[in-house]
C-alpha cells in the first residue's frame, strides 16, 4: 500500500512544494500591497482555496439550514482568537450561539471540541456552540472576554412566567462548556436573567468594566407603549451588583427615560469609573442622539449635560446612535445612522453620522468639524458613501487619536442589499485620506450582496474586524471579515503597564502606585486599565514584578521603591508635570543620591523610553 501511494503521488509530490511556495508568496505579496482599510486577504483565512473567500469567514451554526443565523457581537481573546456571537436555531427555538476562530481566521476546533447536533443540518461542527440552557427564545447574542479568558455571552431571553423578555447573560469556560460557578445559586447555574423594566427588556449592548463587572444595556418597556433606556450591572460571578443604584426599585439595575421614548445601544466606561450610555430617543416628532452618564454608584451625574442627560439632533429626521467610545482626553464620541427625507423604513437617505462631546456633555464645536460653515453643524459630522443607506454600527478611538468607524452600506442603489464598509477620521473630524479611498472603504461582497454589519472589534495590532449577517444562497449566516489597520505601533515605553497603545497617568501611573502599595488582583487593576489592553491582570502583575526586580521604579534614587514617593513621581511625570510641580512632597530630597526634577525626567526617558513622557 505504501509503494502504491508513493507511485501514485510521484510527480505531484515533486510539484507540491512549488505550489505551496507559490501560495505562500501570493499571500505575502497580498499582505505587502495591502493598505489601511483593505481586506486582509493575505493574513486572515489566507489559505482558503476559494480566493474570493480570503480575508473573511462564514459559519452556519444553527440547527436549521432554512432559519437565519444572526451575528450581533465579536470579541478578541488575549491569545488573538476571535469570537463571534449571535442567535441561531436551537432544538425548538432561537438560542444564543457562538463560533470561535484562530487568529488566522480558520475555525478553532478546540472550542466545543465534542460538538454534535443532528436535526435538519449536518452535525454541529467543533468550533461552534448553541447555548441551549437559556430560558425560552434567546436573541441578539453579544460577547466579551474576561481577563481570565472566560467568555461572557449576553442577549435577550423570553420570560416563561411573565410572557415578556428579560436580559440574560451566560458565562462559558474557554473550551465552551458552561461555567456553573457563574450565578451558582440561580435556577440554571451558568445563566443569569434580570428584568430591569416591567415589560419587554431587550439587550443591545454589553461591556466589561475595568473591575470585571458586567454591564448590559438596552431598552425596557416603561409602559406597554413607551420604552426607556435601561441597564443592569452584575458582579463578575453573575450576581446582580446591588451597590449599583442601591436605592432603586431593583438594585443592580436602572431604567431612565429620555424624551418620549428611548433606546440604549451601547455603553463605555470613563477612566474615573463613570458609565456613559448612548442611544436614541424620540424627542417630540424626531429621533435624536441621546446620552446619559452615571456615577460609579449608578446615579445620574449632575455634572453632565442637563442633570446627567444630553439630547443632540444630527440630521433632519431619524438619528440612531449605535456606538460610543471614550478618548484618552475624556471626550466622548458617538456614531450611528442618521436619515434625511423621512424614516429609515420609508426610503429615507441614511448616512454615517458622528458627534463628539466634551467631558461635560457639550458638543466639541471648537475641535471636531470646527470649520463647518453652519455653526449648528460643528461638533458633529454627517457623510455618505456611494449609496443612500449607510450607517455606522461601531466606533473606536485609535491610540493616535484617529476615529475608526465600521458599519454597513447599500450595494449600489438596489434595495435590500448591503456591504460591509468603514471610514476613518482624523482627530479634527476630517476624513483620513490614508484609509481606503479618501477616508472610506467598501468591501464589495462578503457573501452575495446582502451583507449587514452589526458588530466590530479593533485588535491591538490595528486590524479591524467587522461581523454581521451575510446571505449566500440560503438563509443568513454569521460572517466575519478582517481589514488592514494602522499604521501605528505601541509606544516604546516600559511604563505602558497595560500594554495598550497609549501611556496614560490615569491608568499606567495608577497601576504603578497601586502595585507599590501592595495591591494585587482586582484591587490592582479595577478601573485602572486603559482601552484595548494587551495585558490581563496576571500579565500586568508579572510586568510590574519585573520592573521591581530590576529596581526600575526608584525614581528619586534613594534606594527604595515606594508608592508615596516613586509611584507619585512617575504618575506626575506621565501627566506632564516638571520642576517643583513634579517633586514637591514626593521626592526624598534629603538622600545624598536624590535626583532633582530634571534628572528624574531624564532617568525615565533613559530607563523606560522617551515615549513615556508627554
Amino acid at each position: 500500500m505504501q509503494a502504491f501511494c508513493a507511485r501514485r503521488a510521484g510527480r505531484s509530490a515533486r510539484r507540491w512544494p512549488f505550489a505551496l511556495v507559490a501560495l505562500l508568496l501570493a499571500a505575502h505579496a497580498a499582505s505587502l500591497l495591502a493598505a489601511p482599510g483593505d481586506l486582509d486577504s493575505g493574513g486572515f483565512n489566507a489559505a482558503n482555496p476559494i480566493i474570493s473567500d480570503r480575508g473573511k469567514a462564514l459559519a452556519k451554526p444553527g440547527r436549521s439550514s432554512a432559519a437565519p443565523d444572526n451575528a450581533r457581537g465579536v470579541a478578541v481573546q488575549a491569545d488573538g482568537k476571535v469570537l463571534v456571537a449571535g442567535s441561531c436555531s436551537g432544538l425548538s427555538t432561537s438560542k444564543l450561539c457562538v463560533v470561535r476562530y484562530h487568529p488566522n481566521g480558520t475555525p478553532d476546533l478546540t472550542f466545543n471540541p465534542n460538538a454534535t447536533q443532528g436535526g435538519l443540518q449536518p452535525d454541529l461542527q467543533a468550533g461552534e456552540l448553541i447555548i441551549e440552557e437559556t430560558p425560552g427564545q434567546s436573541l441578539f447574542g453579544m460577547v466579551a472576554v474576561q481577563p481570565d479568558q472566560k467568555i461572557i455571552v449576553a442577549g435577550t431571553c423570553s420570560n416563561l412566567t411573565s410572557g415578556y423578555y428579560d436580559f440574560c447573560v451566560v458565562r462559558l469556560l474557554p473550551d465552551a462548556s458552561l461555567d456553573t460557578s457563574f450565578n451558582a445559586g440561580g435556577t440554571t447555574p451558568g445563566v443569569a436573567t434580570v428584568a430591569p423594566g416591567p415589560f419587554y427588556n431587550v439587550a443591545s449592548g454589553l461591556m466589561l468594566q475595568a473591575d470585571d463587572k458586567i454591564v448590559i444595556v438596552g431598552s425596557c418597556g416603561a409602559s406597554l407603549v413607551a420604552n426607556a433606556m435601561c441597564l443592569s450591572r452584575h458582579n463578575s460571578d453573575g450576581t446582580l451588583d446591588t451597590s449599583f443604584n442601591a436605592g432603586g426599585t431593583l438594585p443592580g439595575t436602572r431604567i431612565e427615560a429620555i424624551g418620549n421614548s428611548s433606546y440604549a445601544m451601547a455603553a463605555a466606561q470613563q477612566s474615573d469609573g463613570k458609565l456613559v450610555v448612548a442611544g436614541s430617543c424620540l424627542n417630540n416628532a424626531n429621533t435624536e442622539f441621546c446620552l446619559l452618564r452615571l456615577t460609579t454608584a449608578g446615579a445620574l451625574d449632575s455634572a453632565f449635560g442637563s442633570v446627567g442627560k444630553v439630547i443632540t439632533p444630527i440630521s433632519t429626521d431619524e438619528d440612531a446612535a449605535k456606538a460610543v467610545a471614550i478618548q484618552q482626553d475624556g471626550k466622548i464620541v458617538l456614531a450611528g445612522a442618521c436619515s434625511t427625507g423621512g424614516a429609515f423604513s420609508t426610503g429615507a437617505i441614511t448616512r454615517y453620522c458622528v458627534a463628539r462631546y466634551n467631558s461635560n456633555g457639550t458638543l466639541d464645536a471648537t475641535g471636531f468639524n470646527a470649520a463647518a460653515p453652519v455653526l449648528a453643524d460643528r461638533g458633529k459630522l454627517l457623510f455618505a458613501f456611494d449609496s443612500d443607506f449607510d450607517g455606522a454600527y461601531a466606533v473606536f478611538v485609535q491610540p493616535d487619536g484617529k476615529v475608526l468607524l465600521g458599519g454597513r452600506c447599500r450595494a449600489g442603489s438596489v434595495a435590500g442589499t448591503g456591504v460591509f464598509c468603514s471610514a476613518r477620521l482624523l482627530a479634527d473630524g476630517s476624513l483620513d485620506g490614508t484609509w481606503g479611498s479618501g477616508g472610506k472603504a467598501i468591501q464589495p461582497s462578503i457573501a452575495n450582496e446582502r451583507d449587514l454589519t452589526y458588530a466590530a472589534a479593533l485588535q491591538t495590532n490595528g486590524y479591524l474586524l467587522l461581523a454581521g449577517n451575510c446571505y449566500r444562497g440560503s438563509s443568513d449566516a454569521f460572517c466575519l471579515a478582517r481589514f488592514e489597520g494602522g499604521p501605528y505601533t505601541p509606544p516604546a515605553c516600559t511604563l505602558n503597564i497595560d500594554g495598550n497603545m497609549a501611556v496614560d497617568a490615569a491608568t499606567d501611573g495608577l497601576l504603578i502606585v497601586r502595585y507599590l502599595l501592595g495591591l494585587r488582583g482586582a484591587a490592582l487593576t479595577g478601573s485602572a486599565v486603559g482601552s484595548n489592553p494587551a495585558r490581563n491582570t496576571a500579565q500586568i502583575e508579572a510586568h510590574l514584578a519585573g520592573l521591581l526586580l530590576a529596581v526600575a521604579l526608584d525614581a528619586d534614587n534613594d534606594g527604595q521603591m515606594l508608592a508615596t514617593t516613586d509611584g507619585l513621581l512617575i504618575l506626575r511625570a506621565l501627566i506632564g508635570l516638571s520642576d517643583t510641580a513634579l517633586t514637591a512632597g514626593a521626592a526624598n530630597s534629603a538622600h545624598p543620591n536624590a535626583r532633582n526634577a530634571q534628572q528624574i525626567l531624564a532617568w525615565i526617558a533613559a530607563t523606560h523610553g522617551a515615549s513615556c513622557l508627554p
